[in-house]
């Protein structure tokens, strides 16, 4: 208990000290936090230089080092960047995250059955929830309640303040049907280990158990999914961008239809960590059986 008040503590410390300066010094910030992580936390960097040398065998170990370093330069960045906005109006956010094929989301929602808006663990997907949330919002995320009730408590308090309607995964499929049914957004990553109810999807040459949730929510409710992206320019700079709607089409096989498309989507997104590799969160152990 008392080790989660202070977890929370440091964490809502350094989150409140990053607030006060402005974002090119805040980023300065990041630099510490990726120097205390390299030499000191290192925590589970084993498994980013692993997951990055069997997605990428023709890389040699330097390359594969410094692709290492830039994941971690990113996420440090990532990590000020949460802090640094997550109170910040809509307007303030559009000032560095541009906002590219809305209208694929309003054509989306034309239908009346609600969308999924799928992504990743991929660039920065946080700050990509609550920008879409602020601007419609009708933005709802599934949640698992973390160990530390303190920092859980400070999290889903600042999803809220972005108008992120959150929704307990011990009553998913009820909060989710509840927010199709009134023409919602549900916000889904899918890119994590499915774990037991898993199915294969292949993702850089293996197979990965992965949650095939999107797909069939999708299919059963006949919702659109639209896959999206928000990735750091050169310029550090965000574009969020939102592809054509996808409808997915059920056939004599729920199953089969399932796996297609869930298929598709982990494909989609292969494509593009390859083009970005630095952007996604190696650290999940993805491959995991």
């Amino acid at each position: 208990m008392f080790q989660f008040k202070l977890e929370t503590f440091l964490f809502r410390a350094v989150f409140n000290f990053i607030r006060i300066f402005p974002l090119r010094i805040a980023y300065l910030f990041s630099n510490f936090l990726i120097f205390v992580y390299l030499n000191f936390v290192k925590t589970r960097l084993h498994t980013v230089e692993s997951n990055l040398h069997k997605s990428f065998p023709q890389k040699s170990p330097e390359e594969i080092k410094k692709l290492t370093k830039q994941v971690i330069m990113h996420f440090g960045r990532v990590a000020v960047e949460f802090c640094w906005f997550s109170y910040k109006s809509l307007d303030e956010k559009l000032k560095v995250f541009e906002m590219q094929g809305f209208e694929n989301v309003e054509k989306a929602l034309e239908k009346g059955k609600g969308i999924i808006l799928f992504m990743g663990h991929f660039g920065n997907w946080e700050m990509a929830a609550q920008i879409l949330s602020q601007k419609t919002e009708k933005m709802n995320a599934v949640a698992k309640q973390q160990k530390n009730q303190y920092f859980d408590d400070f999290i889903t308090h600042l999803r809220e303040f972005n108008k992120i309607s959150m929704i307990p995964k011990k009553f998913a499929l009820r909060g989710i049907i509840k927010a199709l049914t009134k023409n919602n957004i549900i916000f889904m990553l899918g890119d994590q280990n499915g774990g037991k109810g898993g199915i294969p999807a292949e993702f850089f040459g293996r197979n990965a158990p992965t949650n095939p949730g999107t797909a069939k929510i999708s299919l059963k409710f006949d919702c659109p999914i639209v896959f999206s992206t928000c990735l750091r320019q050169p310029n550090r700079k965000y574009i969020f961008k939102f592809e054509q709607p996808i409808y997915p089409k059920r056939t004599q096989s729920l199953d089969r239809d399932v796996s297609k498309y869930t298929q598709l989507l982990t494909s989609k997104l292969e494509d593009k960590i390859r083009e970005n590799p630095e952007q996604w969160f190696w650290f999940h152990r993805r491959w995991k059986q």
